[in-house]
């Protein structure tokens, strides 16, 4: 598969290749591929979660910061 680069983005991709970010345009394209992806995956994450929350299951923030407390007592005890 092959793409252009539309003129709007060529200088600024010379320069990113220039400055040794990238080697050269497929790999600038395949971190942008990347960056789609992982957007992609982050976006179902927070959509599940918020279908969690909607459905009642979410926890409280007190009980989350009270664990977490904990937490950190037990392993503050350990080191000492």
């Amino acid at each position: 598969m092959s793409t252009d680069i539309p003129n709007d983005y060529g200088n600024q991709v010379q320069q990113l290749i220039a400055q040794g970010k990238f080697q050269d345009e497929q790999a600038l394209v395949n971190e942008g591929i990347r960056l789609v992806i992982a957007r992609e995956m982050l976006h179902a994450d927070i959509q599940a979660g918020i279908d969690e929350l909607d459905r009642g299951e979410g926890i409280d923030a007190d009980e989350v910061y009270a664990e977490a407390r904990r937490r950190i007592k037990a392993i503050e005890e350990q080191q000492s």
